[in-house]
């Protein structure tokens, strides 16, 4: 196009930027960097791409075994309808309607195991990779466009939330959905579908993806901004209606959810506390917007807590001040419009904003779009300043590539998120079908309804994955069939099997009370404990010691004698 080559020299930092025009067609970027033409541009994206697809993939299908903030969730999809999802869940968890009902379905229609319930995130992770490729390059070209693509797909953010049984991966791909259905109605202001399509999908989005609400606000603003500065009247009928439509889908979600939102509220604002700041101190908060961008919210590709995303985060200021001076308000409103709703909705106490790199998977386009801007331009300065600028571009891409590569062989050797998670699959393969082999077998808190330690399968705690795993690894769970009672004997004794929580206190008079109605009718032949102890990710802290008892049962004869006679009668 005609104003490519003025728009790329300006960029470059020779001349005044122009103001920018919201049906512009060309993408803000540069020359394709040090001698790379385009075909060698887009062979390393690709390139960046496959590996990202690569290492989601290693990780999905090693399967590894539900960790406990997975099994949390997990464990609400056991034994619940579609209905039933609408209260208040177990184990203080809250997620969007529609992601609970599509997990749900796919329990329902694949079994509860490790892959169908990490199945719709992958699907969206990887739809992501693609999603973003296409999108980036609408508004980017050059060595922006490589960056961006590569700090969006190497992060190993990107490649955790790919397999895991959890909201984040979604969030992220609906979030790129609305992007690029609202950058098709920026760019092509005379084709009024892509707004209308935008007012059809908003409630399946806020459905789908809490920080949905956010995207879709910041894609509201920079649209009003666009049809503002355009003078299309005619737009403005398809804005209404997509306000409309996203005001009242989040108004009937709230109305849904509003008994599992209010059950939880309170604790999730203590969990929530670092990341809720207050204007009472505007130097404070200050402070604490520049400790939140320097952390994990800023960990693409590259970064962590503790400041450790200080670069990424500088890398990021730049990418701004670059489109400042090169006046593109559309794409800044874009990039930044959603984040300052988090900020809003976290003053609010509704929503973090930082903390967890989880909760910043919706900005990843975003944040990645401006990171590629920035990173070009610190490229850019030091091949003016050294002449090397293409082997800093080769070594920061070899850099960024080691984070999936060292990932997948991370993966292949350890194929497990904590030593602990491992032990109570191990544990579960073995006992439940060997234990299932020649006895009866049933739970306490499954089968029999009995639960001696109140709270133990309400709060947060390893009871949760004991659930799952039991569910997975237990043949008659798997098949949803019930305690047979009736086929226990002396060559098939019952197994009684018990989860004890040291954090909860137990009611041992109620568990008394039980065994002596137990021993009416059985005789107790013995009692094995099987000891957990429970440490941290990194294997060092030991964070409780919880046990599993099975207690084992045989008819008592005389009974068993009654029994017989009655059935003849």
């Amino acid at each position: 196009m005609s104003s490519t080559t003025s728009l790329r020299s300006r960029t470059a930092g020779r001349g005044a930027a122009p103001r920018e025009n919201p049906g512009e067609q060309t993408a803000w970027g540069c020359a394709p960097p040090y001698g790379l033409d385009r075909a060698a541009q887009s062979r390393l994206i690709w390139a960046c791409l496959a590996i990202a697809i690569a290492a989601r993939s290693v990780r999905f299908l090693l399967r590894f075994p539900l960790w406990e903030d997975e099994c949390f969730l997990a464990a609400n999809f056991i034994d619940r309808s579609y209905l039933d999802l609408l209260g208040p869940l177990n184990f203080h968890q809250v997620a969007p309607l529609l992601f609970l009902w599509v997990e749900l379905t796919c329990v329902k229609l694949f079994g509860f195991a490790e892959w169908p319930l990490r199945l719709f995130p992958f699907v969206c992770s990887l739809g992501s990779l693609l999603l973003f490729r296409r999108l980036a390059a609408r508004l980017l070209e050059g060595l922006p466009l490589l960056l961006a693509v590569a700090a969006f797909s190497l992060n190993y953010s990107g490649i955790r939330y790919a397999a895991e049984a959890k909201p984040y991966g979604p969030d992220q791909f609906v979030s790129l959905v609305l992007l690029t259905l609202a950058v098709a109605a920026w760019r092509r202001p005379h084709e009024r579908r892509w707004l209308w399509l935008l007012a059809a999908v908003a409630p399946l989005a806020v459905g789908l993806s809490y920080p949905a609400l956010f995207m879709a606000g910041g894609i509201s603003l920079a649209l009003a901004y666009v049809l503002w500065t355009s003078g299309d009247r005619r737009g403005w009928l398809a804005w209404t209606v997509y306000n409309a439509a996203l005001a009242g889908s989040f108004a009937l979600l709230l109305l849904l959810t509003r008994h599992q939102a209010a059950s939880e509220l309170g604790f999730m604002q203590d969990y929530w506390k670092d990341n809720l700041p207050s204007l009472a101190s505007p130097l404070r908060f200050a402070g604490w917007l520049i400790v939140t961008h320097a952390s994990e919210l800023m960990s693409f590709p590259v970064g962590g807590e503790r400041g450790a995303s200080t670069l990424s985060f500088i890398v990021w200021i730049i990418g701004l001040a670059a489109l400042c001076r090169s006046r593109r308000w559309t794409l800044l409103l874009l990039c930044l419009a959603p984040a300052a709703l988090n900020i809003v909705a976290a003053m609010m106490g509704r929503y973090p904003y930082g903390g967890h790199v989880k909760f910043a998977q919706y900005l990843a386009p975003a944040i990645s779009m401006v990171i590629g801007v920035g990173g070009a331009a610190v490229v850019h300065w030091h091949e003016r300043r050294t002449g090397h600028g293409r082997r800093a571009l080769v070594i920061a891409l070899a850099i960024f590539s080691l984070v999936p590569l060292g990932t997948m062989a991370r993966d292949f050797v350890s194929p497990y998120k904590s030593k602990t998670d491992a032990r109570y699959r191990d544990f579960a393969r073995w006992f439940w079908f060997d234990a299932e082999f020649d006895s009866e077998v049933a739970c306490f808190k499954t089968d029999l309804g009995q639960e001696f330690a109140p709270g133990t399968f309400h709060h947060l705690g390893w009871s949760a994955m004991y659930l799952c795993n039991q569910k997975i690894y237990s043949p008659r769970h798997a098949r949803g069939e019930p305690l047979r009672l009736d086929l226990v004997s002396d060559e098939r004794p019952l197994r009684c099997v018990q989860f004890r929580a040291q954090v909860y206190k137990y009611d041992q008079a109620a568990f008394d009370r039980w065994l002596d109605a137990m021993q009416r009718r059985y005789q107790l032949v013995s009692r094995d404990t099987f000891a957990f102890p429970c440490f941290d990710q990194r294997g060092r802290n030991l964070l409780c010691l919880d046990h599993i008892d099975v207690f084992k049962f045989t008819p008592k004869a005389n009974v068993a004698s009654k029994l017989l006679r009655q059935g003849q009668h």
